[in-house]
């Protein structure tokens, strides 16, 4: 376990995320260090006898396998910070790596609460399943690292402030999977398909873009609109995407298997990492090891 002296969100910024669905950026590492740890990880991951899965599309989890990320998704600095928002019991449930090379489009806006999943011809089937009211502000909770700079001109975040508090997306519909399609921006998808109604688009003067250093962090909902700008640099931008859950959240219930981005893996090897508190439900396998054997940090409350 770890004791810390790092504090959570003050009520300024937990008034701050109430209204407008994120909070940030935070920082985590120093600037110069941020790059060197990424690129310790890309070693570990290169160089890992243990891959959750044998997919080079879908990059979920590799906090499994990478110790270097298995102690991220566990820093005080997080986990503190989610604490004033979710509780003091938390569990990370996933993990994306978001890389955007140069000349990459944007990724277009879209909203999630339950991360369906499912291919792109039949109604998906939720990842997340809620089975209970809280008298926390949420049960979900994304954090997303950047390991390079992450500004306007190499695709940094937006975000659409309070458009948490209504559905403009309904993630339930199956997406088309075109890979060639310019209009297709995140891995041959198009989030537009989800809209509601699809003349909406929100007004610029709406839009927050989300511009980090390496080694912050922004933590938001995944309910809340957001996409990412193109990338018109000559620099590659680097974030890491971090996702946590209350124990009382259902993750994967009778999902043994993920097809998406055109690739299907097994989820054999998913358990949930407990990086707070207790887990009181017992519904998620959880790993105290990663698939290295290395043991998982706790923050304590």
């Amino acid at each position: 376990m770890t004791d810390t002296t790092v504090q959570g969100l003050t009520d300024e910024q937990v008034a701050f995320f109430r209204e407008n669905g994120f909070v940030g950026p935070f920082d985590l590492y120093d600037e110069d260090e941020a790059p060197l740890l990424w690129n310790q990880a890309k070693i570990e991951m290169v160089l890992s006898q243990n891959k959750p899965h044998n997919s080079t599309i879908i990059n979920y989890d590799r906090h499994l396998d990478c110790n270097t990320l298995s102690e991220h998704v566990a820093r005080p600095e997080i986990v503190n910070r989610l604490r004033s928002l979710i509780g003091d019991d938390i569990l990370c449930w996933k993990t994306n790596i978001f890389q955007k090379t140069p000349g990459e489009s944007g990724t277009g806006w879209h909203q999630v609460e339950t991360f369906v999943v499912g291919d792109t011809t039949t109604a998906s089937t939720p990842s997340l399943k809620y089975t209970e009211e809280t008298d926390y502000l949420t049960q979900e909770l994304t954090v997303w690292t950047a390991f390079s700079p992450a500004g306007r001109e190499n695709g940094c975040l937006r975000f659409i402030p309070g458009s948490h508090k209504r559905w403009y997306y309904d993630e339930s519909k199956p997406l088309t999977l075109d890979v060639e399609s310019k209009t297709h921006d995140f891995f041959g998808y198009d989030y537009s398909e989800l809209k509601l109604d699809q003349d909406w688009d929100p007004e610029q003067e709406q839009i927050v873009e989300m511009e980090m250093k390496p080694g912050q962090f922004v933590i938001f909902l995944a309910k809340c609109i957001h996409g990412s700008l193109p990338n018109v640099s000559d620099e590659t931008r680097l974030a890491y995407a971090s996702r946590y859950v209350a124990p009382s959240v259902k993750v994967y219930e009778n999902v043994d298997s993920l097809s998406e981005f055109g690739d299907t893996i097994d989820l054999d090897y998913h358990g949930c990492v407990l990086v707070s508190g207790e887990d009181r439900y017992g519904y998620n396998r959880i790993h105290e090891r990663n698939l290295n054997g290395y043991e998982f940090k706790k923050v304590t409350p």
